[in-house]
């Protein structure tokens, strides 16, 4: 039987190589990655596919391409950390527990207040997905990533019921880490009950109209979350 012919390298999968060159520390911030045509050697492609993988990185701020200097890899701080695709490159070297930690702190500023604002705003619509997603929490059993799902769209749909427009905005930028903090704060713990029972209090808070009370138990859930992805590092 004759072997099927070998899929041809794209531009996508060179991006992943050289993302990963970078963020494997193979090029550090401020060095030069290697020349088109030395790069178009090590990966077997043309230098027309190298440079167009370079502009796609360069568009998420990994490296910057000047003439006469070269492409520059910039530091870590620069990097679209936030984009679905970055965050799928780098995820081998990734310190997932310290970048959790900095979505956390994202989220105390915004959920809280977001969650204070659905008791003013959120229409019955509104109430019945966040419901919606809570009850397929509670019925996830023992599926991290099952629970992971409907966790996230607890969290989106709370944002929308705020009708804040920069909120949602925040939730389209930060859904990619999102997902990544809470499945790895969701495959932390064995029960996911007091995470269920959170998520609820801050629902029964949302359905009385008590801002004082959502608020509250936004900031409790989040504790948690805290909590859970502490045990990362432990």
């Amino acid at each position: 039987m004759q072997a099927s012919p070998k899929r041809p390298r794209v531009r996508s999968d060179i991006q992943a190589d050289l993302a990963k060159m970078i963020a494997s520390g193979k090029v550090l911030p401020g060095q030069n990655l290697p020349s088109e045509a030395e790069l178009s050697l090590q990966l077997g492609v043309s230098r027309t596919v190298v440079r167009e993988a370079i502009k796609g990185l360069e568009a998420k701020y990994l490296v910057r391409s000047r003439p006469r200097v070269g492409t520059v890899v910039l530091p870590r701080e620069d990097w679209a950390l936030l984009d679905a695709e970055v965050l799928e490159w780098i995820a081998d070297y990734l310190d997932v527990a310290q970048f959790g930690d900095a979505v956390l702190e994202a989220r105390r500023a915004i959920e809280p207040a977001a969650a204070e604002l659905a008791c003013l705003r959120a229409s019955l619509a509104d109430l019945a997905e966040i419901e919606k997603a809570l009850n397929a929490m509670a019925e996830a059993g023992g599926d991290a990533e099952a629970f992971t799902r409907a966790d996230l769209a607890f969290h989106e749909a709370l944002l929308r019921a705020s009708h804040n427009p920069v909120f949602l905005q925040f939730i389209h930028s930060i859904r990619a880490g999102l997902n990544l903090m809470l499945l790895a704060s969701n495959k932390s713990v064995d029960d996911y009950s007091r995470t269920v029972e959170s998520h609820r209090a801050l629902l029964d808070a949302l359905v009385v109209r008590n801002g004082a009370l959502a608020r509250a138990a936004s900031l409790t859930l989040l504790q948690h979350a805290t909590d859970d992805l502490k045990r990362l590092r432990d």
